[in-house]
């Protein structure tokens, strides 16, 4: 009972991503809000939120917690995380749906758990394995299906979707591998709300959200909400949740499931249009991010046996 619950509430997690990308689509493509205004919402009202449900799970500031935010060295990497990590990996996804849509900024976002995969192999000076290197071929393939419907001559999103998604896919790799010592050391809840709080504050500030308007209509504060708390507080903690019952690997090839459902919510919602090339692009890159995660999965049955 309390794996088939940590597997239905990273299912949960999974879709609320994919909601929230089409929640943001929605709010920038009919309503004209600034990329900039809702990724401070998300951030620092789910930076808030975040911080409260660790506060109240512990029941006050826990030892880990006070030794998190009494070391300096701690500050200056929570800052980096944030505004390289967070930051940068909201604000570019955010683009990239601006410029394409929500199903396919999401999968383009995606590639960058490829650009991990290459970074291990160089870290560790060390050829792909054999599973990497699908993987590889699967996501290059994917997107030159995904930006070309298969003609070397051709372009078919934007010049400016592809930028967008290029950076968003690097970004996201920095927003995975940044935190990995101060997750490790005092947990990712706790880091991931301070790293919210802080993201937020940044791009609030620097993109001085206070000169936007909002007009909040009833279709408004629903898709903020969706995009805001559910999308990203509930969210993260409830594959937070679901990873401390499941286990990370299980959980990270649930969360496999971020990008089919933006694709389809974006159809259903937005009206987005795919094609089957489309289709079969998209398949083959979320092919290559589930290759890593099933052979992942594989290798700790392996180790734990």
């Amino acid at each position: 009972m309390r794996n088939a619950l940590g597997y239905l509430v990273t299912v949960v997690a999974a879709l609320c991503w994919g909601a929230s990308g089409v929640s943001a689509d929605y709010l920038m493509e009919h309503h004209g809000i600034e990329l900039t205004l809702i990724s401070f919402f998300r951030m620092f009202v789910s930076g808030i939120l975040a911080l409260a449900y660790v506060l109240a799970r512990s029941r006050g500031v826990s030892a880990r917690h006070r030794e998190l935010v009494s070391t300096p060295r701690n500050w200056r990497d929570l800052v980096i995380y944030a505004v390289f990590g967070l930051a940068a990996c909201q604000i570019t996804y955010m683009g990239v749906i601006r410029a394409s849509n929500a199903g396919t900024g999401t999968v383009l976002e995606y590639l960058g758990l490829i650009l991990i995969v290459v970074w291990v192999c160089l870290t560790h000076r060390r050829w792909p394995r054999a599973s990497e290197v699908i993987a590889i071929v699967l996501a290059v393939t994917g997107t030159f299906l995904l930006c070309t419907h298969g003609s070397l001559d051709s372009l078919v999103i934007t010049p400016t979707a592809l930028a967008w998604g290029a950076v968003a896919a690097l970004t996201l790799a920095t927003y995975t591998l940044l935190p990995a010592r101060l997750i490790a050391a005092y947990g990712a809840d706790v880091v991931v709300a301070y790293g919210l709080l802080i993201a937020g504050a940044c791009v609030g500030l620097v993109g001085r959200v206070w000169r936007f308007d909002i007009t909040w209509t009833p279709d408004v504060v629903l898709a903020m909400f969706i995009t805001v708390v559910l999308g990203t507080a509930v969210a993260s903690t409830a594959f937070l949740w679901g990873v401390d019952r499941i286990g990370p690997v299980k959980a990270s090839l649930i969360g496999s499931l971020e990008p089919i459902a933006a694709t389809a919510f974006s159809a259903l919602i937005m009206g987005s249009n795919y094609t089957a090339i489309d289709i079969v692009g998209m398949a083959l890159i979320i092919g290559a991010v589930v290759t890593i995660s099933v052979v992942d999965l594989l290798r700790a049955r392996r180790v734990t046996q």
